[in-house]
């Protein structure tokens, strides 16, 4: 996890939970997060050229998006690849 304040609050309330552990990344290192992985394929790749009517219509392709990365495990795997962690 990154440090963010929810993040922390989170690791807080779940720090008794043997069923969790947490890493901690630095502070600021996108490289890392297979989120922004997730959020650079959507952003540059399925949304690269989509022209939104609405911020609803946005929202539709967004998750829309993000439903299709879901079922695809190989491209949810590459992203952790990319950011250099072992699932």
């Amino acid at each position: 996890m990154d440090r963010w304040t929810v993040h922390r609050k989170a690791a807080r309330a779940l720090e008794d939970d043997a069923r969790f552990q947490f890493e901690w990344l630095p502070p600021y290192a996108p490289d890392l997060n297979p989120v922004e992985h997730v959020w650079n394929h959507t952003e540059y790749g399925d949304l690269a050229n989509h022209i939104p009517d609405n911020v609803r219509d946005l929202e539709c392709e967004l998750d829309w998006s993000l439903h299709r990365a879901r079922q695809r495990p190989e491209l949810l795997r590459s992203f952790f690849h990319a950011a250099k962690l072992e699932l």
